[in-house]
């Protein structure tokens, strides 16, 4: 999906989706998949929780309210730790669309302080995540995605 981190901090990570025809679900809008929309909201909810543990971190439930279509603009989702114990996490995800007016093109761009200022909610999710098999070794950079 060619996703990039935009920003990672403990108990959060910020993920950009750039916008490619092939993404689309619905070519009559055309607006991307929610399919797309729900690996990009559990991908982004991982990581945040990743973070804190420095593992890989099984999804034990995904819930998705789509808000809006997600029509042709680059996409961010927005992950924050909501509350996080020694064996689950619980995480929210916001999905943005990025105006075009809004100038942001490039991944380096985006600002996650004013994401909620700037983007327009198309998604949410609220994702819960194992978190029993935590290693203090690893650190941030070493978040596998992209």
């Amino acid at each position: 999906m060619d996703l990039r981190v935009v920003d990672v901090e403990p108990g959060e990570a910020t993920i950009w989706l750039p916008y490619r025809e092939e993404l689309v679900g619905n070519p009559k809008i055309p607006s991307i998949h929610g399919g797309i929309l729900a690996g990009l909201i559990d991908l982004a909810g991982g990581a945040a929780t990743f973070t804190l543990t420095n593992a890989p971190t099984p999804t034990i439930d995904l819930r998705i309210d789509y808000v809006r279509p997600a029509l042709q603009r680059n996409t961010v989702a927005a992950a924050e730790i909501v509350n996080a114990g020694s064996t689950i996490a619980f995480v929210d995800v916001d999905v943005l669309q990025l105006p075009e007016d809004a100038g942001i093109t490039e991944p380096d761009q985006v600002d996650p302080e004013q994401l909620d200022e700037v983007g327009k909610l198309v998604a949410t999710g609220r994702a819960t995540y194992s978190t029993k098999n935590a290693k203090p070794e690893a650190g941030p950079d070493d978040i596998p995605i992209g």
